[in-house]
């Protein structure tokens, strides 16, 4: 009997190969630099914490001759921080005065040990170009839109103002926020098309607290209503009582849904704002989603019968308000518009990476000050 042909199947081991991507530096994916003296980022890549110092990340006003991004600009004391991609610088400034932020790339790197890749390409485009160690050099400019940041628990919500069709409101609306009459506030009410009632919102502006002691912010002479613009989703708009329809003062709501029979009932309320991105309603939305609980403690005239709560089975077990468990505002500031410092480092042929986008999540709900600070 013939022998089979042996198999001509060969199995033939291959050496290991390794898909090779270039690696980029940490970028600059977004800019807010506000009116206040705080300037905020996100990064493409963690950077690495141990080179950011008040030295390789600094603000600076202008020295004697006025003029922002010369050689006798003027250091000033900044408190730097940062977690979780999020870079904050802080000085204490006048209100409006411009200024110039620096960031060394020289110094900073991110967590592969690579420098930042900062030269600056536009307000909200990705910094760099391609290369490791350009510096993030730019000055503040008069904003041509009016826009104002909230920072929230969430996350942060970008609005824009009408300031021709709501011009008294919005410049109500600019005092308070330019007094930092709603720093570490909080959403006091969120209510549900579910609810009775039948509006989707969130609103604040009016309640602060510090040391477990839940206090009124204050108020000026209240303006009158400003019609025309409708409640839908994504506005803000004045609160206010129901009658009485010159009592907008600071207090204010989101719509996270369209609530459009709020443009007539009770006659009307004005709306001043619409949010300006997707992230900003993430958050509102974040917000509106959060747990309700009545926190009137048997007072029917109390207003946080709505109360949006992080952990209510929390705020159950201590009955005292702490901002861990509330819809905490931590800052709400105007917007400067950012342009490159003069003599600043122009990039060469861009090859960024692609910025991407910062996830909305809980942090924690601390004062300015109590942020940790690095020397």
């Amino acid at each position: 009997m013939p022998k089979k042909p042996a198999s001509r199947h060969v199995v033939e081991c291959l050496e290991n190969r390794i898909l090779l991507t270039r690696v980029h530096a940490s970028e600059i994916a977004s800019d807010y630099l506000d009116n206040r003296g705080q300037a905020f980022f996100t990064v493409t890549v963690a950077l690495d914490s141990s080179t950011l110092t008040r030295k390789t990340a600094a603000i600076f006003t202008a020295g004697v001759d006025g003029v922002l991004g010369t050689g006798d600009d003027a250091r000033v004391y900044t408190a730097v921080g940062y977690r979780k991609g999020r870079l904050t610088l802080r000085a204490d400034l006048g209100l409006n005065v411009p200024y110039r932020v620096k960031l060394n790339a020289e110094a900073i790197r991110d967590v592969n040990g690579r420098l930042l890749d900062g030269e600056f390409n536009g307000d909200m485009k990705a910094s760099g170009d391609g290369t490791a160690g350009g510096n993030y050099d730019v000055i503040t400019q008069t904003a041509a839109k009016t826009r104002y940041r909230f920072s929230t628990v969430a996350g942060y919500i970008n609005v824009g103002l009408y300031t021709k069709t709501a011009r008294t409101t919005v410049t109500n609306f600019m005092h308070y926020a330019n007094e930092g009459a709603w720093d570490i506030t909080f959403f006091h009410r969120s209510e549900h098309h579910t609810q009775a009632g039948g509006l989707d919102v969130i609103e604040g502006g009016g309640y602060d607290v510090e040391n477990a002691i839940i206090g009124n912010v204050h108020s000026h002479t209240g303006v009158g209503l400003e019609l025309g613009n409708s409640n839908v989703q994504g506005t803000i708009a004045m609160g206010r009582a129901d009658n009485d329809t010159n009592s907008n003062t600071n207090q204010w709501f989101f719509n996270t849904q369209d609530n459009t029979v709020l443009d007539t009932l009770n006659g009307g309320y004005t709306v001043f704002g619409a949010i300006l991105d997707s992230e900003s309603l993430n958050t509102i939305t974040a917000i509106n989603n959060l747990a309700i609980r009545d926190a009137r403690a048997g007072d029917t005239n109390s207003p946080f019968g709505e109360l949006p709560v992080i952990d209510p089975a929390a705020g159950n077990t201590r009955q005292i308000a702490v901002p861990s468990d509330l819809a905490m505002i931590n800052r709400v500031a105007q917007l400067y518009d950012v342009a490159a410092a003069p003599g600043a480092a122009k990039p060469a042929a861009v090859v960024s990476s692609a910025a991407p986008v910062v996830p909305i999540e809980f942090l924690p709900a601390l004062k300015e000050d109590e942020n940790p600070l690095l020397a």
